[in-house]
């Protein structure tokens, strides 16, 4: 991991510190006190204590988010995941995300606070997240997919991570996801599947098949 990755973000956010290193990741700690505000749902106060546990492989591996007082309930209203981490969108909206910034600062300003800001919204008043929610599990998954690669339906978004994922030469084979029954690089589609291949490697579609 580069750590100037992290600089922005300690000198900003001078309450968190980093824990002695243990493994293979970087754990900051920090009780985070602040008043955030949202020009359509007004201002709000926070405070939780937060564990950051960000992998050495970031930003090719998400950084995992918790509240250790449990003032967030784990339920799934919280979009709080099994193992009590926060579920701050789909893994795919994430890493493009961070492959627009990598910087840890951006990252925590962009998807952390504003998952804050609306869980507590939502501790507060209740009626779910105010900026709207994605489903829980592989049917929030699929259906984040299917948008972001313009198909209909699961089989087309598992066929169409088959081709990002498999080597060019055999992927280039493979019938088309839109439904042609074409070759892909018969059908118009094809172009969509360049413009996916140059978003992310073959190894990093895999990761995202593997969540299927």
């Amino acid at each position: 991991m580069q750590f100037n990755l992290l600089g922005k973000f300690l000198a900003e956010y001078s309450e968190f510190r980093m824990t002695p290193i243990v493994g293979n990741e970087i754990i900051l700690k920090g009780n985070l006190n602040r008043q955030l505000h949202h020009e359509n749902f007004g201002t709000i106060n926070i405070f939780y204590s937060l564990l950051i546990h960000i992998p050495f492989d970031y930003p090719e591996k998400l950084p995992i988010i918790y509240e250790s007082k449990a003032a967030i309930q784990p339920t799934p209203s919280n979009h709080i995941n099994p193992d009590g981490s926060f579920c701050l969108g789909s893994p795919l909206r994430l890493k493009i995300l961070l492959k627009k910034n990598p910087d840890f600062k951006f990252f925590f300003e962009n998807c952390v606070l504003p998952y804050l800001y609306a869980v507590t919204i939502n501790i507060q008043k209740g009626g779910g997240f105010p900026f709207g929610e994605l489903e829980h599990g592989t049917a929030g998954l699929i259906l984040d997919f299917k948008e972001f690669f313009r198909l209909k339906d699961s089989l087309q978004v598992y066929q169409m991570l088959k081709i990002l994922s498999s080597k060019r030469k055999l992927a280039n084979r493979m019938i088309c996801p839109c439904g042609c029954k074409q070759r892909v690089t018969r059908c118009k589609y094809f172009q969509h599947i360049l413009q996916m291949r140059r978003l992310f490697t073959r190894v990093e579609w895999n990761e995202q098949l593997q969540q299927f």
